[in-house]
Formats: structure tokens, C-alpha cells, sequence
């Protein structure tokens, strides 16, 4: 499969070619891949890159053993034309700030439910994990997207519980189909929440009750996610793909501990590496984000899977390591794993 651009800059004489619009994100151009074709297409883009022997060494060491690790240094892109010198105090800044975002996307994460749902009893709200250092007993009501309800059950519910006129349930809705999920109440009164979030429970409605200040963090990590993904299809200059090499370098770092949060080390992403990369820890979570935070980071992914070779077999070789961990996400991830192949 060939973007347009590289399409036009290539011979295709004889060649057998279909052309398609794409309606919905998914998918990467294969021009920088050698193994996608049976002969050179000579891309005036994408001109094979020479392989660094330490890296080749450990891309055909096959599966994760003890004494090859898995890469955490990825070469630049080699014989970019259109690369631009970036001064080392810039670069240094731009990778602690995607640094940063990172850090406090998984720092949210560590404390977000893997699966929706409404605690047992309510006294189990105050036992959940939380950031909150000041453990305020101030929740949120959210409900999730799912494709088994239509709008007229949902409206009826959300105008019983929330008293909402028919057409503030609509808008709601229409949030939850958007963005995967919304906030339906916030409150200190943890009873009524607590019978609310039950209520929507009962008729199979993803729906969790967490406090606010936690809420809040994973709106704003929805909002970072955003943010990474408008920098992949920034430029420095003329240099396209400087910000996507930082940002894959930064994935395949560990995390900093400066931040001020305590890590949960309890998560078993440490079970068997104290110190995982931060992609580890983003595919263990991939889960525990609702349907645009989700599609977003998946399209960062592949942003960065077709920067080469080096890096798709690299982000190949995490994903499929890390899966042996969560069986439930493989099966949830399964368009993402196509995505790597």
C-alpha cells in the first residue's frame, strides 16, 4: 500500500494498481519497507537505510531472552534530505517536555480501573486507588460508549436519574458516542451517586464512580494524548520527522521519577522488568482509555511505525512482548496489531 506521494514518485509501469480513499484512520504507507515489496521501488522519500550492526543484531535475536533486551535506542532516520540541525539545549528541551506528558499520562493511568463498573458497596469508593493527595470525597458519575443500548433507553435513563430535560440527555449522548464517554454527575452526596452509578449498572451500561480530582486528570490525559498526536504531523523547519524520532525515544525510555506521584508498582508491568519503558507501561493501560484517547494514541503509533524499519520492527517486538502479560487486551488491541504488520 502506497500514499499518494510516494505513489507519484515511483514507476509503476506494468504494475497492476488500485486506488482507494481511506474513511477512517488506520493503516501506513510501505514504501519504507523492504519486505513489502519484491523489488526496489527506489522512493526518492524513503532510500533504504544502511543497518547499524548492533541494532540488526537485536532484531533478528527473535523472542525476548535474558541476555538481549529489547532495543531502547533507535538510530535517527538515515539519508533524510530534508533534516534540519536543532540546537542540543532545543532538543534537550522538546524530549523532557514529551518526557513530561508522558509521565503524567501513565502517572494518571496507574490509577484508573482496567474494566468499567460500580465498586460492590459503597464503602469500597474510599478504598479505591487514587492521585488525590488530599483524598476528597467529591466523586463523578461516568458513563461509557457501548453498541449495545440506543438512544431512546439511554435518554429515558439519563432523564430518570440526572433529571435532564430530553434534549440535555441527547447532547450527552452524543458526547458519550464522540469522545467514548462523559461525566453524567458530580457530587459529595457518595450515596446517591452510589445508587445511581448501580442503576446504570443494572441495565449492562459501562459506568464507573471515581473521585473527581481523578476524573479530572484523565480529561486532561485525553487532552495530552491529543497533543502528541498534532506534533506528529509537525515540522521543524523542513524536518518532518525529528519530533516523531523524539517521541519514539521517549516511549522506549523509562520513566522519570520527578514527577511527584507515587509509581504503583503493584501493576504487573513490574512483575518482571523493575524498570519498564513507558510503552510498556502505555499498552498495558491501552484498556483503561475510552474510544478517542484510544484511537489518538494508536494513530501516534503508527506516525511512529512508519518512520522505518528499525522502528516498526522495534514497536513490533514491545507489543508483542508485552501481551503475554494481558490476554484480555490482545483481543481488545487486535486492530492495533494489524496496524504493526
Amino acid at each position: 500500500m502506497l500514499c499518494a506521494k510516494c505513489f507519484h514518485a515511483t514507476d509503476h509501469t506494468d504494475h497492476n494498481v488500485s486506488f482507494f480513499i481511506a474513511l477512517h484512520p488506520g493503516g501506513t504507507c510501505d514504501c519504507g519497507d523492504q519486505e513489502a515489496w519484491r523489488l526496489p521501488l527506489s522512493c526518492p522519500h524513503h532510500p533504504p537505510p544502511p543497518y547499524p550492526e548492533e541494532v540488526a543484531e537485536v532484531f533478528t535475536a527473535g523472542p525476548r531472552v535474558a541476555s538481549r533486551p529489547l532495543p531502547r535506542d533507535i538510530p535517527p532516520v538515515q539519508h533524510y534530505p530534508f533534516r534540519t540541525q536543532v540546537p542540543d539545549d532545543l532538543r534537550s528541551m522538546m524530549q523532557r517536555t514529551v518526557g513530561f506528558v508522558l509521565d503524567y499520562i501513565l502517572d494518571t493511568m496507574d490509577y484508573s480501573p482496567d474494566e468499567p463498573g460500580p465498586p460492590f458497596h459503597e464503602s469500597d469508593l474510599r478504598l479505591q486507588p487514587t492521585a488525590d493527595p488530599m483524598t476528597k470525597d467529591q466523586y463523578c458519575v461516568i458513563v461509557w460508549n457501548d453498541d449495545k443500548h440506543c438512544y431512546d433507553e439511554l435518554i429515558k435513563v439519563l432523564c430518570d436519574l440526572t433529571n435532564r430535560t430530553r434534549e440535555e440527555a441527547l447532547e450527552v449522548i452524543q458526547r458519550i458516542e464522540d469522545t467514548g464517554r462523559d461525566i453524567i454527575d458530580m457530587s459529595t452526596n457518595v450515596t446517591k451517586l452510589y445508587e445511581m452509578s448501580m442503576s446504570i449498572a443494572q441495565i449492562d451500561l459501562g459506568v464507573t464512580i471515581r473521585r473527581a480530582y481523578d476524573t479530572f486528570c484523565e480529561q486532561v490525559v485525553s487532552v495530552l494524548i491529543d497533543w502528541l498526536l498534532d506534533l506528529t504531523k509537525c515540522r521543524v523547519g523542513t524536518d518532518a520527522l525529528i519530533i516523531k524520532e523524539i517521541i519514539a525515544a521517549e516511549l522506549l525510555s523509562s520513566r522519570r521519577k520527578e514527577m511527584g506521584y507515587p509509581i504503583n508498582t503493584r501493576s504487573p508491568l513490574y512483575i518482571n522488568d523493575p524498570s519498564p519503558t513507558r510503552i510498556d507501561a502505555l499498552f498495558l493501560y491501552h484498556t483503561r482509555l475510552w474510544r478517542k484517547p484510544r484511537l489518538h494514541l494508536k494513530d501516534v503509533y503508527a506516525s511512529i511505525n512508519a518512520l522505518s524499519k528499525n522502528h516498526k520492527l522495534a514497536l513490533g517486538m514491545y507489543f508483542v512482548s508485552y501481551h503475554h502479560l494481558d490476554t484480555y487486551a490482545y483481543s481488545h488491541s487486535w486492530p492495533f496489531c494489524k496496524r504493526l504488520s
